[in-house]
């Protein structure tokens, strides 16, 4: 069966089965804080209530392939992690039932939530190799943080750049890892942006003066 690499610690389930060796406390951790981060932006992300339910509900089956179907038992720290994953993907679609069946007990909305709802709608126009080009960038970059100033993972990259320009990165990890098998230029987007950028810059605000 085909495993999704939208999350890297579905990934670490398919190592395990495919390799059938238990891995590490470290690998498994970091990836289920990465899982985390995605769950928690499929939820607060800004797409109808019926869409996240079903990202959740494929998120859900996978996990269920993993340990009733297809893969034989999974054992030891890497049971344990799909077991966490398991139910934490099972109460985020719980609390999004509760919130849709008590529309009131949701918090009123704040300025800043008013001023993205009257923003016009973003689409990308380039390609989504392109698009990932910049996602990776400041992701290596380090420079994107949460409000408490903590590095934001690959995955919270992805799903806020999805929601930001309205599109999907089919297979982030993969598509990623495309990047790194180019065989003229490393960056295409990037160069381009430099050269429009100091292209235009120069004259900025001349129209003002």
């Amino acid at each position: 069966m085909e495993t999704s690499m939208t999350d890297r610690l579905l990934g670490c389930f398919a190592k395990a089965v495919r390799e059938k060796k238990e891995l590490t406390e470290a690998e498994l951790s970091s990836a289920y804080t990465e899982f985390m981060n995605h769950l928690q932006s499929i939820t607060d992300g800004g797409q109808p209530v019926i869409v996240k339910l079903r990202r959740l509900r494929r998120l859900e089956l996978e996990l269920e392939t993993y340990r009733h179907r297809a893969f034989p038992v999974l054992e030891g720290l890497t049971d344990i992690y799909l077991t966490k994953a398991a139910a934490l993907v099972r109460m985020e679609t719980d609390l999004l039932h509760f919130m849709a069946e008590h529309p009131g007990l949701h918090a009123a909305p704040s300025s800043a939530d008013e001023k993205t709802r009257n923003r016009p709608a973003l689409h990308w126009k380039g390609s989504l190799a392109n698009l990932m080009e910049l996602v990776a960038s400041l992701d290596y970059s380090g420079l994107v943080t949460d409000g408490k100033g903590n590095r934001q993972s690959f995955a919270a990259l992805v799903a806020a750049f999805e929601t930001l320009f309205n599109v999907t990165l089919p297979k982030p990890y993969d598509l990623r890892a495309d990047l790194a098998r180019r065989k003229k230029n490393l960056s295409v987007l990037l160069p381009k942006l430099r050269e429009t950028y100091e292209k235009n810059i120069v004259n900025c605000g001349l129209d003002r003066r």
